[in-house]
């Protein structure tokens, strides 16, 4: 029970927003500091030119062929068990393709905690300044609602190209994604240039980074000295908590907490030990509708429960999950 939990980062954005660009630096600052990172790339096409440039020392997984959200969203989880369990890394980072879904890909994450001790530590979003700046005046448009939704799941937005506008263009993208996601930490960044430490949350294998101010608008009227009230929203957007038990709970107790879940809690699933009856059991959440089946697995599998959802809290679901451990 002492393996460690591997944090996942989902990397994700529209089309040409600078994703690899970043996930290269990203690999580079891993090797200085000494972490073994590990990547999964997805790629629409039956080949991923990406997968070249970051070296062959790198693990690495390649979901090619399909969309990670929709094809391809059953594989995320069979691989990311995989190189989690082959290579051990330190840290592991989903770069999707520009179209996924970022809820998708949280619930393979999610559906990966089941058989690996791994656990969701962010979503970071890339946003080409010019091109959505460009589509929102548009105001309209599959493309837009889609990258709308990259920025709403994210813990962390890098609003990129901002060589591209100027300063009143970016003041106006700045009150709209602070609209759109008013939890996540942003920077700008010109050819996602930045200190790779600020992706990182408190929650991961990285040493505390000091943290930039929170980019506001022309309507921000509160101090920019607020870093500690940041960390404790940072969750409380679109977020996924996972949860290993360290004992077995009560039946009624656990289907009395499903019940009164927040509406917030969109899906929830994982494995769990009962007190009061035997075996393991595999247990699905969605709707407000849960359902349970027994299972008999042939290796050891962890007791987990993984929550995905919008505008919950976590401190105070984790706070209920304790309870019905006893803890």
């Amino acid at each position: 029970m002492n393996e460690k939990i591997v944090p996942v980062h989902i990397l994700t954005g529209f089309l040409g927003s600078g994703k690899t660009t970043l996930l290269n630096k990203l690999v580079a600052d891993a090797k200085e500091r000494g972490l073994k990172l590990a990547v999964l790339l997805n790629e629409i096409g039956e080949v991923n030119v990406e997968a070249e440039l970051l070296g062959g020392d790198v693990p690495m997984a390649e979901m090619l062929g399909g969309c990670i959200c929709c094809q391809l969203r059953g594989d995320v989880a069979m691989e990311l068990v995989r190189i989690v369990q082959e290579h051990r890394p330190d840290v592991v980072w989903i770069e999707s393709t520009g179209i996924a879904q970022p809820l998708d890909i949280m619930d393979g994450v999610a559906e990966a905690s089941l058989y690996a001790r791994v656990a969701l530590s962010g979503v970071v979003t890339v946003v080409d300044a010019r091109h959505l700046l460009d589509r929102w005046r548009i105001g309209a448009g599959r493309t837009l609602r889609l990258m709308i939704e990259q920025i709403r799941a994210a813990s962390v937005i890098v609003l990129n190209k901002t060589d591209l506008i100027g300063t009143e263009e970016r003041n106006e993208l700045l009150v709209a994604l602070a609209d759109w996601n008013a939890n996540a930490r942003i920077y700008s960044a010109v050819r996602s240039e930045l200190d790779a430490g600020l992706l990182y949350n408190a929650g991961n294998p990285l040493p505390p980074a000091a943290r930039e101010p929170h980019a506001c608008g022309e309507h921000c009227d509160h101090s920019h000295d607020h870093t500690e009230h940041r960390h404790e929203h940072l969750h409380d957007h679109v977020n996924a908590l996972t949860y290993y038990w360290t004992r077995s709970v009560d039946s009624e107790a656990f289907e009395a907490f499903l019940a009164r879940l927040p509406e917030g809690v969109y899906r929830a699933k994982g494995i769990v030990t009962f007190s009061d009856t035997t075996g393991q059991f595999l247990f699905q959440y969605a709707y407000r509708e849960s359902d349970f089946m027994r299972i008999t697995p042939q290796n050891t599998v962890h007791d987990v429960a993984v929550f995905i959802g919008e505008g919950f809290s976590e401190a105070d679901l984790r706070a209920e999950l304790d309870k019905l451990s006893g803890l």
